[in-house]
């Protein structure tokens, strides 16, 4: 007898069971994928770049354990690139996911507390009018260059520093004080 001809390509036949095809252990099984779709908590959103959680302590084998927030995620073992101490715990963190699963985070360090605002510094109040410079401060003024130095200081000290000092007048020189040392 001859052979039908065969497509050269195979189809691939699907069939669903319901419950009025299938034998009686069917709804044994539905109730039984019920009870495991039930019973498996939902996965954890992907983890895409840097989140930041809280340092949340250390588990008995010294592994850090984090909250991270957005994810409603409490004590999460976590690996560290930083060193951590139990004086940080409570500190927030930056953390990155092993293959972005939030379940696997990594701290990659402290987050750094912003700079405490500094007072502001009096300006300096310098007055050139071509003729004369005036530098005005509360405390001190110091004129600097290399090992030289000329201090004022607000209680009517004068320092002058230096290698070698030299003073020159072509007219008088005098030096006047409640008493003048020399050598």
């Amino acid at each position: 007898m001859p052979q039908p001809d065969r497509p050269s390509t195979t189809a691939t036949t699907a069939t669903t069971l319901t419950a009025a095809d299938s034998p009686a252990e069917a709804p044994g099984a539905d109730q039984l994928l019920h009870d495991v779709i039930v019973s498996t908590p939902p996965r954890a959103r992907h983890a895409n770049g840097i989140a930041t959680g809280t340092l949340a302590g250390f588990d008995t084998d010294g592994t850090a354990l984090v909250d991270i927030a957005p994810f409603d995620l409490r004590s999460v073992r976590a690996r560290s690139v930083a060193p951590l101490d139990p004086g940080q715990v409570g500190q927030p963190v930056a953390l990155g996911f092993e293959a972005g699963d939030p379940e696997r985070p990594i701290v990659l360090g402290l987050m750094l507390a912003p700079a405490p605002a500094q007072a502001p510094r009096p300006a300096v109040d310098a007055t050139i009018d071509g003729e004369r410079v005036t530098l005005t401060a509360e405390h001190e003024i110091e004129l600097r260059c290399g090992d030289a130095a000329i201090i004022l200081s607000a209680d009517g000290r004068i320092q002058i520093r230096g290698t070698y000092i030299t003073s020159h007048a072509d007219a008088t020189q005098r030096i006047r004080g409640g008493s003048v040392n020399i050598n």
